[in-house]
C-alpha cells in the first residue's frame, strides 16, 4: 500500500482548510490503520494546526533537515521520528521561527518530503501564499482545494487557478470541496460549480456548516465531530474514501508541465536515492554552516575590539579561578554584542551555541574544545577545515563540527604551540606538540599538507588506567596481569608492540605503574605523554630545531644522557630510529627492567623492525651481532591489536628464549583466541595460556617473587 500525499489548500486563509486537514488526516489514519504525517505549511509559525489537533508539535522540517545534515540521524531513521496523538495524527511545523522558514529552499522541501513520504501517509495544510507552493503540488498524489461559497472566495479560487494554467498544472488530480455550505446568505452552490466547469472540474465534496465547529476547534477538539450521521464528519469520511482511489504516480503534475519523454512514457519523481540524499544534505549544509560562520566573524570582531578596548588580558597563566572568572567575562560580553544585534533572530537553544562556540573561539581551540569536553573522544582527526573525523570507543565517525577556513586551522594550531615556543609555517610545516592535558597533538600544513591544514590530537585519559581497568575493558586477562606484574618487579626488560591506536602508550603506563616507588625513573619521549606514578621521576622531552634550523636535541641524545643520571629504569615512549641500538645496550649494561615500545604487527616484525632501528644507529653491525644485543637484552614483547570491532587486546606475551643466525627464537605464553563475531559486530573471544612456561620461573624464585606455575596450564 504506496503512502499517500495530500495537500490541502486554498485560495486564502480563513476558508476552513487547517480543519479540513486536521479532520481528513484522522480519518485517512483509521481507515488505512497507520499514522499521518500533518504538515502545518504555516510559514508564519503559529501552529495553529496542532491547537487545532489538540495535540503537541513534534518536530520541525528544519531541525530534522539539520539532523540529517548533521548524520545525528539516516534517512532510514525519519521513520518514528515524530510522536502521534490517539487520533493517529503526528503534527510537523516548518520552523521553530519565520525566519528559519523563510531559509527553507524548494530544493531542502522536496528532498524532505520525497525521503519522509516513504515512511508515512502526509497531509499538508499549505498556504496559498506559500513560495513553496508549487513544488508541492507538483509533488502531491490529490489536491484539496476549499473554499467558501462567498464572492470573495469565489473570484479568488478563480485567479488562483487561473495562475496556475498559466504556469501549465492540470487539474486532473485536484478535488474541489466547499465549505461551509448552507449557511445564511451563501452563494447557490449550483452557480459556484459552474463557475469551475471552464477548468474542467465540479464540486466533489460538499461540506455542510457546522455549528458545534467552532467550539470544538477552540478546545482543540476538532476531531471528535461524530462520522456516523449526516454532517461535516461524514463527508471527511467520504473525502477520505475517495482519496484512496487516487493511485496514479507520483509526480503526474510536474509531466503535465514538462515535455513528455516519449510515446507512452510515463514521468515519475523518483524516490530519494542515496546520491541525491548526500548531495542536498551536503548543500544544506553548507548553507547553514555558511550563515552560521558569517555571524560568528561579524561577532568576533566585535568580541575582539571590545576586549582590547578594555584591556583584559587572556593569560590565565594556568590558574583555574582566573580562567573561570575570565569565561564568564567574556560570556558577558559576547551577550551584551548579540544583543545589540537587531537583526539576530535566534531561537534560545541557537543563542547558548553561538555564546559558548564565541567564548571557545576566544579562550580556546575554537570547534575543538567541545570536542575536547567529551572524556569518551580518544582522538580527533581534522582532515581539512570542513572535515572532523573523532574515535568514540574504537570506532571512527566524522563529527559535525567544522572550522571557518584553512586560516582558522592553523590560527588554532598557532595557538596549540605558542605556550611551547614552537613555530609553523612554509618554512616548517609540520610539529608535534602537546595541549594542556597532556593530549598528543601533530600538524602539518600545506604544501605538504595537500588539502589544507591537518590536525591529529590523540588524548589520554586524565587518570591513567589501572590494570583493573584494562581487565574491565577484555584488553587481557588478571593471569596475564599478575605475570606481567612479577616481571616489573624482577626487573625483566619488556618491548611493547603494536600498530598506531593500538593502546601501547596506556599498557606501558600500566606496566609502569608496578615499579616500586624507591627507584628512580628516567623518561624520554618525542612528546611527553607517559603518567608515571612514582615520586622519583626525571622526565626527558625531544626538542625539534629552533628558527634558524640548529638546536636539536633528538631522542638518541637523550638515551644517551640518561644514562648518566644514575637511573634504575629508562623508560622510552617509543623507539622509532638509532635510539633503539642506545636502548638496547643501556638493557644489557645494568639498567635492567627498562620499559619501550615499538610499531609493529606481530612479535616476528617486532624483532626485525628492532634489527633496522639499530641499522639506523649508523653502526656497522653484523646482523648476527644485532640479534645476540635483541636477545640478550629483551626478555618479554607484549603484543597489542586493535580488533575490527575497535576493541584493543594483548594478543600475546612472547619470550625471547634465545637466537639462531637466521631469527630470534621465541615462545609465547598467553595468546588471545578469536571465537567468533556476534549479530551486533563484537569480536568474542577468550585469552588462554599456552602451555609453555618461562624459562626464566627458577630466577623468580630466587629473588623472592612467587608465581604460580598453574598460571601457564592449559585449562
Amino acid at each position: 500500500m504506496a503512502n499517500k500525499l495530500i495537500v490541502v489548500t486554498g485560495d486564502r486563509d480563513g476558508v476552513g482548510k487547517t480543519t479540513l486537514a486536521v479532520n481528513l488526516a484522522a480519518r485517512m489514519s483509521q481507515l488505512r490503520h497507520q499514522p499521518v504525517a500533518l504538515i502545518d505549511g504555516d510559514t508564519l509559525c503559529r501552529n495553529d494546526v496542532a491547537l487545532a489537533a489538540g495535540t503537541s508539535v513534534g518536530t520541525s522540517v528544519t531541525h530534522l533537515l539539520e539532523q540529517l545534515a548533521s548524520r545525528q540521524i539516516s534517512l532510514a531513521m525519519l521513520r518514528g521520528r515524530i510522536p502521534t496523538s490517539p487520533a493517529g495524527i503526528g503534527v510537523v511545523h516548518l520552523a521553530a521561527t519565520p525566519r528559519e522558514a523563510e531559509r527553507l529552499t524548494p530544493e531542502q522541501w522536496t528532498f524532505f518530503l520525497q525521503g519522509f513520504n516513504q515512511f508515512y501517509d502526509i497531509v499538508i495544510d499549505m498556504d496559498a501564499s506559500s513560495p513553496l507552493q508549487s513544488q508541492t503540488l507538483d509533488m502531491a498524489d490529490t489536491v484539496v482545494w476549499t473554499f467558501l461559497p462567498q464572492a470573495q472566495s469565489v473570484r479568488g479560487t478563480i485567479q488562483r487557478l487561473e495562475a496556475l494554467v498559466s504556469q501549465k498544472f492540470s487539474f486532473d488530480r485536484f478535488i474541489f470541496t466547499l465549505n461551509q455550505a448552507g449557511v445564511p446568505q451563501a452563494l447557490d452552490e449550483e452557480s459556484i460549480s459552474h463557475t469551475i466547469e471552464r477548468f474542467g472540474k465540479q464540486i466533489e465534496i460538499t461540506l455542510p456548516y457546522e455549528a458545534e465547529l467552532p467550539r470544538l476547534i477552540n478546545q482543540g477538539r476538532a476531531v471528535t465531530l461524530d462520522s456516523r450521521r449526516p454532517g461535516y464528519a461524514h463527508q471527511i469520511t467520504l473525502l477520505a474514501e475517495k482519496l484512496a482511489h487516487y493511485t496514479r504516480e507520483r509526480g503526474h503534475m510536474m509531466a503535465a508541465r514538462t515535455p513528455s519523454s516519449g510515446p507512452g512514457s510515463s514521468p515519475s519523481t523518483p524516490a530519494v536515492s542515496v546520491s541525491s540524499q548526500s548531495t542536498v544534505v551536503s548543500k544544506i549544509l553548507n548553507e547553514k554552516v555558511g550563515r552560521w560562520n558569517q555571524m560568528k566573524q561579524h561577532l568576533h570582531r566585535e568580541l575582539v575590539e571590545e576586549l582590547n578596548v578594555r584591556r583584559i588580558d587572556l593569560d590565565t597563566k594556568g590558574d583555574p579561578l582566573r580562567e573561570r572568572q575570565l569565561r564568564t567575562s567574556v560570556e558577558s560580553t559576547v551577550n551584551a554584542l548579540i544583543g545589540k544585534e537587531k537583526d539576530l533572530d535566534l531561537a534560545r537553544e541557537e543563542r547558548e551555541q553561538l555564546v559558548k562556540e564565541m567564548v571557545d573561539e576566544a579562550l580556546g581551540l575554537g570547534p575543538l574544545e567541545e570536542l575536547l569536553r567529551d572524556p569518551n573522544i580518544t582522538e580527533i582527526m581534522v582532515n581539512r577545515f570542513d572535515q572532523v573525523y573523532i574515535e568514540r570507543r574504537g570506532k571512527i565517525t566524522q563529527s559535525d563540527k567544522r572550522f571557518i577556513d584553512n586560516n582558522h586551522v592553523i590560527q588554532v594550531i598557532r595557538r596549540i604551540i605558542a605556550p611551547l615556543g614552537r613555530r609553523i609555517d612554509e618554512s616548517t610545516p609540520l610539529v608535534d606538540a602537546r595541549l594542556k592535558d597532556g593530549s598528543r597533538v601533530n600538524a602539518i600544513i600545506p604544501p605538504l599538507a595537500v588539502n589544507g591544514p591537518t590536525i591529529t590530537i590523540r588524548r589520554f585519559p586524565e587518570k591513567a588506567f589501572s590494570p583493573e581497568d584494562l581487565i574491565r575493558m577484555d584488553t587481557l586477562s588478571r593471569p596475564m596481569v599478575d605475570f606481567l606484574k612479577v616481571c616489573v618487579l624482577a626487573k625483566k626488560n619488556i618491548i611493547i608492540a603494536g600498530g598506531t591506536g593500538t593502546g601501547k602508550t596506556t599498557v606501558l603506563n600500566m606496566l609502569s605503574s608496578f615499579i616500586p616507588d624507591d627507584e628512580r625513573i628516567v623518561t624520554v619521549e618525542d612528546t611527553a605523554e607517559l603518567r608515571m606514578q612514582q615520586e622519583h621521576v626525571v622526565r626527558l622531552e625531544a626538542r625539534p630545531t629552533n628558527i634558524e634550523g640548529q638546536g636539536a636535541v633528538t631522542i638518541r641524545d637523550l638515551v644517551k644522557n640518561s644514562l648518566r643520571m644514575r637511573p634504575d629504569r629508562i623508560v622510552v615512549g617509543e623507539c622509532r630510529g638509532g635510539e633503539a641500538l642506545d636502548m638496547l645496550q643501556a638493557m644489557n649494561t645494568g639498567h635492567d627492567g627498562s620499559l619501550t615500545t615499538v610499531h609493529a604487527n606481530s612479535p616476528r616484525d617486532a624483532f626485525t623492525r628492532l634489527e633496522t632501528l639499530c641499522l639506523m644507529a649508523g653502526m656497522d653491525l653484523p646482523v648476527w651481532a644485532l640479534r645476540e644485543q635483541i636477545r640478550s637484552a629483551v626478555h618479554l614483547l607484549v603484543q597489542l591489536s586493535r580488533l575490527q570491532d575497535g576493541s584493543r587486546k594483548i594478543t600475546c606475551i612472547t619470550e625471547v628464549t634465545g637466537r639462531t643466525d637466521d631469527a630470534i627464537n621465541t615462545q609465547d605464553l598467553f595468546r588471545y583466541v578469536q571465537d567468533s563475531i556476534d549479530a551486533k559486530g563484537v569480536v568474542q573471544g577468550h585469552f588462554e595460556p599456552t602451555g609453555a612456561v618461562p624459562t626464566f620461573i627458577s630466577e623468580l624464585k630466587a629473588k623472592g617473587l612467587s608465581l604460580d606455575s598453574g598460571l601457564f596450564g592449559k585449562s
